[in-house]
């Protein structure tokens, strides 16, 4: 079925014909109805829909006759559809039994009856501690690659009759439409022993069918602490004491996939108790925090104008999932000097140019400073598998990046030879990767008096970077020789991760 022929199969022939109406377009969960006579009363039909569909509203908008008569001709071949289900999927994988290797896992995807096909992917991929699993058809086979650490694996190949079979499980656990010609998106649970994890599923048409992407999120975020970071003895105690102020504002920055909402959530861990009300604003919800108000900002909606009316809920805490434009900035700045904590993440690729492009996003530099305590940048690396860590040489060019970076440290923190350097050979227990996990590299810049003084001033960034610095600023790159001097990752990875 077309998407328009959907849309118009949320009323029935006859439903159109009694109320001269018509579906247009369904917009964030908002079904659009045109109508040729607005007196008529549809309130009733409107119930029904939201009832049956789990629409939040049905907007009525007027449409001409004309329009009407043109629309009514599609249902000779249009049925209405059947009400949708609430109820969230499970997939209950406790019974399923584990596959050790990549290499297994392909092999029984060749003979295991196909309805344990879907299971047996999902185990693998919560057991490598994949973020994404991808299904992606071709003309006579099917390629399955995970996502480990970041980096995207080819993990096994399926027949291309195997791969339909798979698509249908997916479209039924996340109640999607069958055989649609057009991208959808849902989302169905795993339940695994004791945890519970998310599924959000992405379906996109292709030429040999449709390419799924399931993404996997732990949906308890108490398994979120501020110790699991990898935070340092130098930026564990600048945080912490961050979060024992009353107000001002926490700002996280990097990329996508840079761990902030894992940092934010450790954070909202942290202050999260029956003392403080918490309430967050975000897009989307990846977790669900017991005690903490959470709100998902709809699509097209101002994070600034929910802001506002978060305020007049009495928080004590907020967290503002991203600050993408001055309006909410300044609401943000403005709610952290006046008593509130504030929480929030920005793109930026440093601490010290973040400070610089809130700035100037609002162009009140006192206000910034004045309300910020702490901004965290930070970068993920992949951590070596402990289990066939060994020491190597560097190549010429990673030693002479290596001195560069320490060069720059202070002599009081500087590393003392000799350097040792590690990396992973590949093993079972890594799948032959050499990494198994991530770890964060952080630089935490406080807003001291003398930074403050510099950037009220509107002196150039390379002078407040210098400043920060001498300050005892711990840059990532910094943080990441220290971990790659303990043995946690390579020289290589963290050289890799800072000059992307």
């Amino acid at each position: 079925m077309s998407a328009k022929n959907e849309v118009l199969s949320l009323l029935s022939k006859e439903e159109v014909i009694k109320y001269k109406a018509l579906p247009i377009s369904v917009e964030n969960k908002k079904l659009y109805i045109g109508i040729t006579n607005p007196s008529l009363d549809i309130s009733k039909l409107k119930a029904d829909l939201m009832e049956d569909f789990k629409l939040k509203d049905v907007i009525p908008v007027i449409v001409s006759d004309a329009s009407y008569v043109d629309g009514l001709s599609f249902y000779d071949e249009v049925r209405k559809q059947s009400p949708r289900e609430t109820r969230e999927e499970f997939i209950d994988l406790t019974e399923t039994e584990s596959i050790p290797t990549f290499e297994e896992l392909n092999t029984q995807l060749q003979e295991a009856p196909i309805q344990d096909l879907l299971n047996l992917i999902l185990l693998m991929g919560f057991n490598a501690k994949a973020s994404d699993i991808h299904v992606e058809p071709h003309s006579d086979h099917t390629i399955i690659r995970m996502r480990l650490d970041g980096v995207l694996h080819e993990v096994a190949n399926l027949p291309k009759e195997r791969y339909s079979y798979i698509l249908s499980q997916v479209e039924l656990h996340s109640n999607l439409k069958l055989n649609a010609d057009y991208p959808q998106n849902g989302r169905f649970s795993i339940k695994i022993a004791e945890q519970d994890l998310g599924v959000r599923v992405e379906t996109m048409p292709s030429m040999h069918g449709d390419d799924i992407v399931m993404r996997l999120f732990n949906t308890q975020s108490k398994m979120l602490n501020l110790d699991g970071l990898g935070l340092s003895e130098y930026a564990l105690p600048i945080l912490e004491g961050a979060l024992k102020r009353p107000h001002g504002m926490i700002i996280m920055v990097g990329p996508t996939g840079s761990g902030k909402t894992t940092t934010i959530y450790a954070i909202l861990n942290q202050l999260n108790s029956e003392s403080v009300k918490i309430i967050t604003l975000e897009d989307p919800v990846e977790y669900e925090m017991e005690g903490v108000t959470q709100s998902q900002i709809n699509e097209g909606e101002s994070f600034a104008e929910r802001l506002k009316a978060v305020l007049r809920e009495d928080p004590d805490i907020i967290m503002v999932g991203e600050i993408r434009e001055a309006s909410t900035a300044q609401v943000a700045l403005q709610a952290a000097l006046t008593g509130h904590l504030m929480v929030s993440t920005i793109h930026a690729n440093d601490a010290v140019t973040a400070i610089i492009r809130l700035t100037e996003m609002i162009g009140d530099a006192n206000l910034v400073t004045a309300s910020t305590n702490v901004i965290i940048a930070q970068r993920l690396v992949r951590k070596i598998c402990p289990k066939c860590r060994a020491s190597y040489e560097p190549t010429e060019y990673e030693l002479k990046e290596f001195n560069k970076i320490l060069n720059k440290m202070k002599e009081e923190i500087r590393p003392t030879e000799p350097y040792n350097f590690f990396r992973g050979n590949g093993c079972d227990d890594c799948q032959g990767i050499g990494f198994r996990g991530r770890i964060g590299i952080y630089e935490l810049l406080e807003i001291d008096k003398s930074l403050q003084k510099l950037i009220n001033e509107n002196v150039p960034i390379f002078e407040v970077q210098e400043a920060a610095l001498a300050g005892g600023l711990i840059t990532m790159e910094q943080d990441g020789i220290f971990k790659a001097l303990d043995g946690i990752t390579s020289l290589e990875e963290v050289l890799k991760t800072i000059r992307e």
